[in-house]
Order: C-alpha cells, then structure tokens, then sequence
C-alpha cells in the first residue's frame, strides 16, 4: 500500500481492510415467539377440572373457547418477550440498533468536524472504533478511517532535499527539515473553490477552500501525532514512467523516475 524507500516521497494510498468476527448472537424459543409458542404454557397455568376445560384431567382442546380466550391473555405476551430481547441486544455495541443516539452521547460522537449526515453504517462503525478502542498510528489507519467515512484518500510523507544525498532538480524538494513533519492528504474528488474578483465577498468567501474535504482534514488532525501536521492538496497522480512494452526507465543511478499525472 505505501512505497517506503530511502531517496523518495512515501505514499500510502490504501489500506488491508479489517475483518469484523460475525457475532453469534444467542436465541432461544422465547427470543420472538408466536401464539402459539405459549398457548400450550399458558393454559398449564389453569387449575384443572370441568371448570378449566379438563374434566377428569383431559387435555384443553387448543380449539376451545377458553383456549382462544388464553391466546388473548397471551398475545401482549409476546411481544413483551420479543422486546425484551431485542432490548438485551442493545448492551452490546455491536448488536445496538435503537439507543444508538444514546451511546454516541457517552462517547462524544458524531465527531464535531462533520456537519452533514452520516448514515446508520457510518455511525455504526466510529462507534465501535471508539468502544474497541482501535489504535490510529500508521498511515494507513488513517485512509481506513477516511473510507469508513466515504472519503477516498491518499497521504504523502514529504523527503526533503538532502546536502550529500539529493540532486539539484530530483524529487526532494528544498525546504527546513521541520516540514517532514507535515504530511500531506488529498481528497479524491474534493470540489476547489477559490475567492473570485467581482463574485466572492471580502469576510465572506475563503481565498482558498476544498469543500467538504476540510471535514476529514479535522479529523485526521484530532487524530494525528502531536509532532505531525496534515495538509491538503488537490489530487494528483504519482506514476513511474516506463516504455510501451512497459519497460521501468531509469536515471543515471538505476532509480525508477516517478512523476506527477494530471487526473
């Protein structure tokens, strides 16, 4: 997912999908029972007798009037059995389905950088990260996290030029070592918008904006290291240039050349 060499930029572009264990959930009889589940329980309940509809000790008819009339006693019945274990269910983040509003409260969710819905899934799925406490360390954790929110990323971790190392002209750009502590991320088909003469409005429209792939920059900024700072740029392509047949060309020193694609 990440090319990670000593004389060129690293790009992390995508992520080993987690797999999530499939949770056995424990049912019984009475977990969402039927009428008739309970009408053979429920008349054992009656004293017996001619009275009861069991003269000398037979059987109910389940067709009788008083059968009929226990089916109508029971009928709440089950669905209070039914609710109550769905009830049971939401104890557990990854079976919860009605009192999600009420765990996100707990946990601090929806995160503050999203202003717009997120569907039931999404919710879903930073909750549980939030209750498993998955850590977020490494590059790829944090283009997992983006597509777990509907955000296709890439992050870049700058190399800079180098004295005895680099060459004039080559990829490592020249710059303070402090800016390897930015890395930078971009947004597949995040919508630019820039500050327009005689259209946008001073105090009003940014010089500069990238829609809502700002939300994502605020997360992954809640997230980063203390010592990194993400930053956004528009999407580009990064590709090593080989012949027709498909040939790697390399320079002087045997490296593949990479270059920039426009998308």
């Amino acid at each position: 997912m990440a090319r990670r060499n000593s004389y060129e930029h690293t790009v992390t572009a995508g992520f080993t999908p987690v797999s999530i264990p499939v949770l056995d959930v424990p049912t019984d009889a009475l977990s969402a029972p039927s009428n008739d589940d309970l009408i053979s329980s429920g008349i054992s309940f009656w004293p017996t007798g001619a009275a009861w509809g069991s003269p000398d000790g037979e059987a109910v008819s389940l067709r009788s009037v008083f059968a009929r009339f226990t089916r109508v006693l029971l009928s709440p019945f089950e669905w209070l059995y039914a609710r109550s274990w769905r009830l049971a269910l939401e104890s557990s983040a990854q079976t919860l389905s009605e009192t999600l509003d009420g765990w996100e409260a707990d946990y601090g969710l929806p995160e503050r950088c999203f202003l717009g819905e997120q569907s039931a899934t999404q919710r879903l799925t930073a909750l549980r990260r939030k209750v498993n406490a998955t850590p977020i360390s490494v590059p790829e954790d944090f283009v997992r996290l983006a597509s777990d929110l509907g955000f296709e990323i890439e992050i870049e971790e700058p190399c800079i030029f180098e004295c005895g190392f680099s060459e004039c002209g080559s990829y490592h750009p020249v710059g303070s070592p402090t800016e390897e502590t930015y890395w930078i991320v971009r947004v597949k088909g995040a919508s630019i918008s820039y500050f327009e003469i005689g259209t946008s409005q001073a105090g009003e429209d940014r010089l500069f904006a990238l829609g809502e792939a700002e939300q994502i920059l605020c997360l992954l900024r809640q997230h980063a290291p203390g010592w990194a700072l993400p930053i956004l740029q528009p999407w580009i392509y990064l590709d090593y240039l080989t012949t027709e047949d498909g040939t790697p060309i390399i320079d002087e020193y045997g490296n593949q050349i990479l270059v920039t694609i426009d998308p």
